[in-house]
C-alpha cells in the first residue's frame, strides 16, 4: 500500500518549494534570452559549478565543515555547532540550519541543471565543436553526482537500503508543483541515477580529456615539448579536471557501486580510472601525488583530481578558518601524530616537515599554540582555490577494499609509508576487519579536510570511533534528518 503525507505544514512547504525553485545562477540573464546562443548554455552550466564551489557547498560546508566535524577531525568548543555535529546531535537549531542550507544549495544547483537540460535538445543546431554533447553530458553527470551526494548524507546506511523504501527526491524537471517533488524509492533512485550517468558517458565519448594530456588542458599556452600532441580546437575544452568529465562519470559509478555493495563493479570501474592512459604515449592519465608535489605545497595532489571545483571565495574562507584564526578548524598536535602514525611512518610525504600541520603560537610571543592546517594554504597569505571532489587515491581505496589488494604497494610507495603495511593489506589471509581497520587510518590521513572520512564510517556503519578518542556512535544518526522547511512528500 502506498500513501503520501505531509510532514511540514502545507503553507510552509509551498513557500519553501517556491523559494527553492525561483533560484537563478550567478550568470543568469532572462530565460528568453539565455538559451538563444551556445554561450548562454555555457553560462548556465558555469553557474552550476560556481554554486557548487560556494561556502554553502564544497567551498566549505560539505568539504571541510559538516562531514569533518561529524568525524571529530576538528577540536570543538563545548555547546557550539562543531560540538553538536561531533556528537551527531542533529536536533540543535544550529545543526538544523546548516543542514537545511546544504540541502537547499544542492537542489538549487540541480534546478539550474534541469533548466539547461530542459532546453538543450531544442537548440542542438546552435552548438559547434561538439559542445552540445559536452555540455549535456556534463549536466547529466552533475545531476546524478549531486543527487548521490544528497542520498549519501540524507539516505540510510547502505546495509539498511531496500529497493522499495523511500530515498530522496530525484528531480529531473523544473516545477513549482510540490506534487512533482516527491521522494522516489531506492530502486527508482538507482534507475534514474544510472540512466543519467550512462547517458553522460555516451555523450562524453569524445571528451577532450580522452585525447589530450592533462598538462596541456590545464595550460592552454603550453607548447614547448608538446608541439606534436593533440590540443583542443575550442578554448572551452580546456581545464577538464575542473569539469564533470568522462573519468568523473566512471569514478562516480565506482563510488556508487562501492556504496551499494557491488564489489566486482566497484573494483572494475575504479581500476579503469587508475589504469587510464594517454593515447599519445601510453603514460598514465592520472598520477598519485608524490614527494615532489608535497614538497611544493600541493597537498590536494592536483595530478590526482578526477573532478574538482574552483572556489573564488577560497581566500575568505581559508583565511578565516585556518590562516588567521587560532580558534578555527584545528586539532591537538599530539593526537595528529597518533593519526599519522609518525613513529611507524616518519617520512609520510603529507605530514613530514610540518607540511600538512604546523604548530604555531596563538599570538606573537605566546606560549599557547595551535595546529595550523595547511592543505588549503599556499603560504601564510594565499589560499588553494581548487577543491577536489573526487581523487585518484579514493579509486585506489575502492579497488583495494573490493578485492584488488595488490594495488596497495603502489599507493604506499607514493606516500612514502613503511613497507610493513604491505603485509597488512596484500596478504590473502588478512581478514576483512583487519583490512578495514587499516583503510580507516588511511582514509583519515588521505582525506583530512575533504569530507570523505564520514562516508567511510557511514558505509561500514561504524558504531565506535577510536580517534581522536574512543567514542560510541548511534549508527542511526549517520542519516541526516530532512530539513523541516524542505520536507517533501514521502512514498511508503
Amino acid at each position: 500500500m502506498k500513501k503520501r503525507y505531509f510532514i511540514a505544514i502545507i503553507p510552509l512547504l509551498l513557500a519553501a518549494c517556491s523559494d527553492w525553485l525561483d533560484i537563478q545562477p550567478a550568470l543568469e540573464i532572462r530565460k528568453n534570452k539565455m538559451f538563444e546562443s551556445e554561450e548562454g548554455f555555457k553560462n548556465v552550466l558555469t553557474g552550476a559549478y560556481i554554486r557548487m564551489a560556494t561556502p554553502d557547498l564544497y567551498g566549505e560546508n560539505t568539504s571541510m565543515r559538516l562531514p569533518e566535524f561529524m568525524t571529530r577531525h576538528w577540536t570543538a568548543t563545548a555547546n557550539t555547532l562543531g560540538d553538536y555535529l561531533s556528537r551527531l546531535d542533529h536536533e540543535q537549531t544550529v545543526c538544523k540550519d546548516l543542514e537545511a542550507t546544504i540541502w537547499l544549495a544542492y537542489y538549487q544547483t540541480i534546478v539550474n541543471l534541469n533548466t539547461l537540460l530542459g532546453e538543450i535538445d531544442a537548440s542542438r543546431d546552435i552548438f559547434t565543436n561538439g559542445n552540445y554533447e559536452l555540455i549535456k553530458g556534463e549536466a547529466l553527470g552533475l545531476r546524478a553526482f549531486l543527487h548521490f551526494e544528497i542520498a549519501r548524507l540524507w539516505g540510510d546506511i547502505p546495509a539498511e537500503i531496500n529497493p522499495g523504501l523511500p530515498a530522496v527526491p530525484y528531480v529531473r524537471t523544473v516545477t513549482k508543483d510540490p506534487n512533482d517533488l516527491q521522494n522516489v524509492s531506492y530502486g527508482e533512485f538507482s534507475r534514474l541515477f544510472l540512466a543519467d550517468l550512462d547517458s553522460a558517458e555516451v555523450l562524453l565519448a569524445n571528451d577532450p580529456i580522452l585525447s589530450c594530456f592533462n598538462s596541456i588542458l590545464n595550460s592552454p599556452g603550453l607548447t614547448e615539448g608538446y608541439e606534436q600532441y593533440n590540443r583542443p580546437v575550442d578554448s572551452y575544452h580546456y581545464y577538464r579536471q575542473g569539469r564533470f568529465n568522462y573519468y568523473a562519470v566512471k569514478a562516480t559509478k565506482a563510488r556508487y557501486y562501492h556504496w551499494t555493495g557491488d564489489r566486482a563493479a566497484a573494483a572494475r570501474l575504479a581500476g579503469e580510472v587508475i589504469d587510464a592512459v594517454n593515447i599519445e604515449d601510453g603514460s598514465l592519465k592520472f598520477r598519485l601525488g608524490d614527494e615532489a608535489a608535497a614538497r611544493s605545497g600541493q597537498l590536494t595532489f592536483p595530478t590526482e583530481h578526477l573532478f574538482a571545483v574552483n572556489n573564488s571565495r577560497a581566500q575568505e574562507v581559508v583565511t578565516q578558518r585556518f590562516i588567521q584564526n587560532a580558534v578555527g578548524y584545528t586539532q591537538d598536535s599530539a593526537l595528529l601524530r597518533v593519526a599519522y602514525e609518525t613513529n611507524e611512518h616518519p617520512n609520510d610525504i603529507r605530514f613530514r616537515d610540518d607540511r600538512l600541520w604546523q604548530t604555531r603560537p596563538v599570538r606573537t610571543g605566546s606560549a599557547t599554540t595551535y595546529s595550523y592546517f595547511r592543505k588549503y594554504v599556499v603560504n601564510d597569505r594565499d589560499a588553494v582555490d581548487v577543491i577536489p571532489l573526487i581523487r585518484l587515491s579514493e579509486m585506489y581505496f575502492i579497488a583495494i577494499e573490493n578485492g584488488d589488494r595488490d594495488r596497495f604497494p603502489e599507493y604506499r610507495v607514493a606516500r612514502n609509508l613503511h613497507n610493513s603495511l604491505d603485509e597488512q593489506i596484500t596478504d590473502p589471509n588478512v581478514t576483512e576487519d583487519v583490512l578495514l581497520d587499516r583503510l580507516e587510518k588511511e582514509y583519515r590521513k588521505e582525506f583530512y579536510g575533504e569530507g570523505q572520512m564520514f562516508f567511510f564510517y557511514k558505509k561500514h556503519a561504524r558504531d565506535r570511533f577510536t580517534w581522536p578518542s574512543v567514542h560510541t556512535i548511534d549508527v542511526a544518526r549517520y542519516k541526516l534528518p530532512r530539513p523541516e522547511s524542505q520536507t517533501l512528500f514521502e512514498t511508503l
